[in-house]
């Protein structure tokens, strides 16, 4: 993805040169190609003009032919390097104005961590968070938000709920990013800046992300980084070329070290550098970077005099207005008999998503045992903690996901096989595209052969704009389901198998 309308600086190849010298990368071979051979070799020569034999692999005639044409002027070379004052090294004084800005995505609780390590060195980040996700276990809260835009943060767009946008129809797309948007904004959080969750983005979900309303869109890499990219470049450029492929380096993982993050800042020749976070912690994820070294690096731009900015303070331009994207009315279920979707084994059916929480050890296959048509699925529960697993109409803003009316029942059901007990979970929508839990049916015993589950519903609660649910497993065992049912009705819930 390197774009290549950005062009390095005419002194990048000397730069190279000049951090190779400092690491002794060259004093092994001085005949190293590049700009600086002529001049090693030729002050090698002025202190020992026999040195021609001393280089192995280079030819030994040509040495002394250059040494008899330029030593001449190597005299006057020498002097005039013993006036050049000292370089500074880059660590201790920057030597060209480069911008940091420190991005932390999701939303997760763990992240006021971070804000409080940038607040103590005078500093702010941009805050790109899942929307759909504030005020659920794991996340921040509204409260945690405010406190942050106290501090001067940036809060950002990340959308509703996190898909991977190149994946969905492009419709769901611009309700995913529009109403995210909106949300943010109705929360006082008016976002100029967006993040593509998965760095996954095309020119259509660009153009989507303009026309609701941001001012820039940043992915993730293109920027060199100490364990990948080494051909891309050094630096953003300000304002990016594209600013709606505002380019980073690589994600920041458990693998990071301090010294990864200041070789970054020090290689850049000026321009902006948007390091990418996410969760703030020791040991808690892949994804974390420990607190300590966030601490170390902040104090060390500090000291450097390395200017920290947000995502808007370094892109500017005005808050437009927000373009609401309302969920898509759907009146029922996509794909009931779950016939639709990737021609293999481990492929989900269209429209539908696996679910479940606790330490289990579960599998999921498509198999062909199915009760009506082709295909059915099938999980399997291998070791049992707590929880369930399920699959489900994925939770979206309408392509797949049917809208539900507040102060409705509705009648669920599918036709089952299990060795296990099972019940039927529910979700329901929030008016913020969110989803959270909303109960469960009774719980239901195995049966070999096929039989139709059926549960009629509480009534649903009010802010409620959606509901999703599967018949989950909750305890060793198998599940086979197919040809799931979904419709309003008004009477009592209950439960049985027949």
């Amino acid at each position: 993805m390197l774009d290549q309308r950005f062009s390095l600086r005419d002194d990048e190849p000397q730069r190279e040169l000049a951090r190779k010298i400092e690491a002794n990368d060259l004093h092994k071979n001085p005949m190293h190609s590049g700009p600086a051979k002529d001049v090693r070799l030729l002050v090698h020569l002025q202190e020992s003009p026999s040195a021609c034999s001393s280089y192995v692999g280079f030819n030994r005639a040509e040495c002394e032919y250059s040494s008899m044409k330029l030593l001449p002027a190597v005299a006057l070379l020498v002097a005039a390097l013993a006036v050049v004052p000292a370089v500074v090294p880059a660590a201790a004084q920057p030597t060209s104005p480069v911008v940091v800005s420190i991005t932390i995505d999701d939303g997760t609780a763990d992240q006021v961590a971070g804000a409080d390590i940038l607040a103590r060195y005078g500093m702010r980040g941009t805050f790109y968070v899942i929307s759909g996700a504030i005020d659920t276990p794991g996340y921040l809260t509204r409260a945690q938000m405010e406190s942050l835009k106290a501090a001067g943060h940036e809060i950002g767009g990340h959308t509703v709920s996190h898909p991977d946008l190149t994946t969905i129809a492009l419709d769901e797309a611009r309700r995913q990013i529009c109403t995210d948007r909106v949300t943010l904004s109705d929360w006082g959080f008016p976002p100029t800046s967006f993040a593509y969750p998965y760095t996954a983005f095309n020119a259509d979900i660009q153009r989507v992300a303009r026309e609701c309303g941001y001012n820039s869109a940043r992915t993730l890499g293109d920027i060199r980084s100490p364990q990948d990219c080494p051909d891309c470049v050094l630096t953003e450029q300000v304002p990016p070329a594209d600013p709606f492929n505002v380019r980073t380096p690589d994600l920041i993982n458990t693998r990071w070290t301090l010294d990864d993050l200041k070789s970054v800042v020090v290689d850049a020749p000026g321009g902006w550098i948007p390091f990418v976070l996410h969760q703030i912690c020791d040991g808690c994820s892949e994804l974390a970077l420990s607190p300590a070294i966030l601490d170390q690096f902040l104090a060390w731009l500090r000291d450097r005099g390395t200017p920290v900015r947000t995502v808007q303070e370094v892109m500017g331009g005005a808050t437009k207005p927000v373009v609401p994207a309302p969920p898509a009315a759907r009146d029922e279920l996509v794909n009931p008999g779950l016939e639709n979707g990737p021609d293999n084994a481990d492929g989900l059916p269209q429209c539908w998503s696996t679910a479940g929480f606790g330490k289990n050890k579960v599998t999921r296959t498509r198999t062909d045992d199915a009760h009506s048509g082709r295909w059915a699925q099938r999980l399997d529960v291998i070791s049992y903690h707590d929880g369930d697993t399920k699959i489900l109409p994925s939770q979206d803003l309408g392509t797949c996901a049917p809208s539900a009316t507040p102060g409705r029942a509705y009648r669920v059901s599918a036709w089952f096989k299990s060795t296990g007990f099972t019940q039927f979970a529910l979700y329901r929508r929030l008016p913020t595209g969110g989803w959270v839990y909303w109960t469960a049916g009774p719980t239901i015993g195995p049966s070999d052969a096929w039989s139709r589950a059926t549960w009629m519903t509480p009534a649903l609660p009010r802010g409620s704009t959606g509901m999703s649910f599967g018949l989950a497993l909750v305890s060793v065992g198998s599940l086979t389901t197919d040809d799931y049912g979904w419709t309003r009705a008004s009477t009592a819930p209950r439960a049985k198998a027949s």
